[in-house]
């Protein structure tokens, strides 16, 4: 973080976090923001599964403009809202505060729908996962996701594992508890994801 946007921060904040890109362009790991998303599950394991893929990220939300995460707070740059997101190699979804007005949001559902049956790998973090199931992208698949939401993602079709992390798709979509859980998993669905694009004709 340097210049003026440093210059504007207050003291002790954390500076937004911003897309990555590697001026290559061959991966794109597209992660789901809302307001009330929970940061820490962006920011590292966002950032090791595109240190793995050698992936640019962007930032998709339901709208325009800047989205405020908590736990920590902290201000996520958007990229693309879901009218006009590119296609994306691997897709997360983190969980959140916010996550159950994303639900209601239609626009939203169906640019997750979409994006989660193209992608070759899927992470799913906390009550993102409940997200990821309110689509149908879960049904009859092992999943897991927050200790407090269990019953509400086996209601969404999911069969609960109740372990911190979970695979399912053959390794495609993976889910996870939370963010360091999600990063017991990054390594291994970033070597599925390249598998699959190895194996395509």
């Amino acid at each position: 973080m340097r210049g003026k946007r440093a210059e504007r921060l207050a003291p002790g904040s954390l500076p937004p976090i911003a897309s990555r890109a590697t001026g290559r362009g061959r991966w794109i790991v597209g992660v789901f923001v809302y307001r009330g998303v929970s940061s820490s599950e962006i920011d590292e394991p966002v950032q090791r599964l595109a240190a793995r893929l050698d992936a640019d990220i962007v930032t998709i939300a339901p709208g325009s403009g800047s989205v405020h995460g908590v736990e920590p707070s902290r201000e996520i740059e958007v990229d693309h809202v879901v009218d006009d997101a590119p296609p994306v190699d691997v897709l997360v979804v983190p969980g959140g505060l916010g996550w159950k007005q994303v639900i209601d949001h239609a626009a939203s559902r169906d640019w997750l729908a979409r994006a989660a049956l193209d992608a070759k790998g899927i992470l799913a973090i906390s009550t993102g996962s409940l997200l990821l199931a309110s689509v149908g992208r879960l049904d009859g698949r092992d999943a897991t996701g927050h200790w407090l939401a269990d019953a509400d993602l086996a209601a969404l079709g999911a069969i609960v594992t109740g372990g911190r992390t979970a695979a399912a798709d053959e390794g495609r979509v993976a889910t996870a508890s939370g963010a360091l859980a999600a990063l017991q998993v990054v390594d291994e669905l970033a070597t599925r994801s390249r598998w699959v694009e190895w194996m395509r004709p």
